[in-house]
């Protein structure tokens, strides 16, 4: 199977530098696959709150299911790294918005992975995929399609 690519953001709207913990490893001492998500996961969250939103919503807001995950490994991270991790919007559509991930090791800017997710807005009361929020519809980046689909 050949390998995929994942671009790396075109815009990056959010930035934050998480550190590797001994946690993190796995048997070859460097980042498991499973930690690489969790720090996603906690760059998703800050995007997510830069916006005024969260992964669980509230009154206000949906939150958000990932549709889809995919992932490109370049090179290990070890034990006390700070991995910058930049998100940006790929593309909008009428119920998710496509995020993409550039991490890489902040001294050397070493390419570590790139991701991609697709986040599908979800209502948990009702259990039911709905439409993005009008306060991210306004707020749509240059590097994202123009309308949502």
């Amino acid at each position: 199977m050949p390998r995929i690519k994942i671009d790396p953001p075109a815009h990056v709207e959010y930035s934050i530098t998480l550190g590797v913990r001994a946690s993190d490893l796995n048997y070859g001492a460097h980042l498991a696959n499973h930690a690489l998500l969790t720090l996603l996961q906690e760059a998703r969250l800050g995007w997510l709150a830069s916006h005024g939103l969260s992964e669980t919503g509230d009154a206000d807001h949906p939150g958000i299911i990932l549709g889809d995950l995919a992932v490109s490994f370049a090179s290990e991270a070890f034990l006390g790294e700070q991995l910058v991790i930049e998100v940006g919007v790929a593309e909008y559509t009428r119920v998710a918005v496509d995020l993409r991930y550039a991490v890489r090791e902040s001294v050397t800017g070493r390419p570590v992975a790139t991701a991609s997710t697709s986040c599908v807005f979800f209502d948990y009361h009702s259990r039911k995929v709905v439409p993005i929020p009008q306060a991210l519809k306004s707020k749509q980046s240059p590097g994202a399609s123009a309308a949502p689909r």
